[in-house]
């Protein structure tokens, strides 16, 4: 069976950080959501997207991990429709909400959506609230080693 592996924290846990190293150790292709978000057209369904990018990723990879705030109907709603199509496995990734920002603040604005310091708060706020079933947690506060990053992939 395909599985979705799904990275949720705030913005600047380090979720891309982690979804590029375990990429480039394993099997599981990851795929950037930001990108498809900044892309959208006018009208466009953001969710929709990442929808589709993942079903079409997952014809030619048997593993594919996204990354996500995890919070919303919006969220709850591409939850629900993967797993009637695949596994979805959660992996919270827990750093300090101050660190997060700091990682915001100095990370290379090219590649993540721009976003002032207010709404990093705002956004963070509401993904430091979400209760969902993880199956595995990585705590990013160190931040967490490349053995650290692998270790939830590795679980049978």
């Amino acid at each position: 069976m395909r599985t979705v592996y799904v990275l949720v924290g705030p913005k600047g846990a380090g979720k891309s950080h982690i979804g590029t190293q375990v990429e480039g150790q394993t099997d599981i292709h990851f795929l950037r959501t930001e990108p498809l978000w900044v892309g959208l057209k006018k009208g466009e369904d953001g969710w929709k997207k990442v929808e589709r990018a993942i079903d079409t990723l997952l014809i030619d990879h048997e593993k594919v991990m996204i990354e996500s705030l995890g919070a919303g109907d919006g969220f709850a709603n591409l939850h629900q429709s993967l797993a009637r199509k695949y596994v979805v496995k959660l992996v919270q990734v827990k750093t300090d909400l101050d660190e997060c920002l700091r990682r915001v603040k100095a990370r290379d604005p090219k590649d993540h959506i721009p976003v002032s310091d207010e709404k990093v708060a705002e956004y963070n706020e509401a993904a430091a609230k979400v209760q969902h079933a993880f199956y595995a947690v990585i705590d990013n506060n160190g931040p967490a080693t490349l053995e650290e990053m692998l270790a939830p992939f590795k679980k049978k």
